[in-house]
């Protein structure tokens, strides 16, 4: 996959009260895939979840929830056909609409 050159790597940097954490995203612009490599996104609280935004035209699109058990692993999220950045907030279990961006974690632009 990671050969792939419709493959677009973004990564996703810790903001500033998160410096240390780190995700990836790998966005297939060809049939809009999008797959999450977690680096060392710390356990979520109980009754928390993560989530996955695309920022697209300056508004935040839900590209999934994900779980924290298979970090090792690679997560396919939802499709997102075009985006100018991702990021990771912590929400409520089972995602939100909108993001809270008190709980921004990680942020990376396309």
């Amino acid at each position: 996959m990671l050969q792939d050159p419709a493959i677009k790597t973004i990564t996703l940097a810790g903001v500033e009260q998160h410096p240390k954490l780190k995700a990836h995203v790998f966005w297939n612009t060809n049939t809009t895939d999008v797959y999450l490599s977690l680096e060392n996104l710390p356990p979520a609280p109980e009754g928390m979840q993560y989530q996955l935004w695309a920022i697209v035209d300056g508004k935040p699109v839900d590209a999934g929830v994900f779980p924290l058990d298979h970090t090792d692993q690679i997560t396919s999220m939802n499709q997102i056909p075009k985006a100018q950045a991702f990021a990771i907030t912590l929400e409520t279990k089972g995602g939100n609409p909108t993001p809270n961006l008190s709980q921004l974690y990680v942020m990376g632009n396309t």
